[in-house]
């Protein structure tokens, strides 16, 4: 979640030489391409309309165009594959598998950017339709340039029983963040993803195939539970979600709401059990 690798930028100038080659763009858009490329890269992700504008009206046009040749079966559908090669989890959400590619610079508005595999984001279907336009794309991270340092955790869950059920919610953690701009993109990424909700029963899924083992007893659960922190932040990295659910309970086993929070989950798991078909 959050961060994944960046393509590299000699991919993205093999793609601008790909694309004078086929004729979408000609020498001089190519090389003004090739300079916004490497103005995206050292601005993290993000480039002016000036800088946009270098591309000629009619360059941008023809590369917005063809953005729909990252088809299938299609020209430059290397592109799409190559973007999705090792991402299994959606990185705005880690809940849906990546089915789609994602202007992080809206396409709409920095035309020159439709084909920069740099500014295309492997996303899952819910993620894209919940971006939108809505928001400025400002709001939102950018998972090839996130810098968090390694070792810091700034995604905590807050665990509370209601009625026998446990209510999970998320927090970003500001006070972990040295950067408050990086806080707050976090926190408007979080909120116009309408993370919370969407979690809601993945949170339970999750809790349901990997929490509550095939045992009633208390131990067993409560031994599990600090197995599987441990292998999910290095399977996941500390600030998934999954991590900061996994720490949250971890931290429950060994405080004062032990009993009510087992109890919760042993009746989660026995509702589960009764339903089954």
């Amino acid at each position: 979640m959050w961060a994944i690798e960046k393509p590299s930028v000699q991919a993205a100038m093999s793609d601008v030489e790909k694309f004078r080659k086929l004729g979408i763009i000609d020498d001089k858009d190519s090389q003004a391409l090739e300079h916004l490329v490497e103005q995206y890269d050292q601005q993290d992700g993000v480039v002016s309309e000036v800088q946009n504008n270098t591309v000629s009206s009619k360059g941008r046009d023809a590369l917005l165009e063809h953005y729909t040749d990252t088809a299938k079966g299609k020209e430059l559908n290397y592109i799409r594959q190559e973007l999705n090669e090792g991402v299994y989890k959606c990185p705005y959400c880690s809940i849906g598998q990546p089915e789609t590619l994602d202007h992080y610079m809206p396409k709409s508005k920095y035309k020159s950017l439709a084909l920069c595999r740099l500014n295309l984001i492997p996303m899952c279907w819910g993620c894209n339709r919940q971006k939108g336009h809505t928001h400025p794309f400002t709001e939102y991270i950018h998972p090839y340039y996130l810098k968090i340092p390694t070792g810091m955790v700034f995604l905590q869950a807050d665990i509370q029983i209601d009625n026998k059920t446990l209510v999970v919610c998320f927090v970003i953690d500001e006070t972990a963040l040295n950067d408050k701009n990086i806080a707050k993109q976090l926190k408007t990424h979080w909120a116009n993803m309408n993370m919370d909700e969407r979690l809601s029963k993945s949170v339970i899924n999750f809790l349901h195939s990997e929490v509550l083992s095939d045992s009633d007893e208390e131990d067993t659960i409560a031994d599990e539970i600090d197995k599987l922190k441990c292998h999910i932040e290095k399977g996941y990295g500390l600030n998934n979600w999954r991590s900061a659910l996994m720490r949250a309970l971890s931290n429950e086993m060994k405080g004062l709401n032990r009993n009510s929070v087992m109890e919760a989950l042993v009746h989660m798991k026995r509702i589960n059990r009764n339903t089954k078909i």
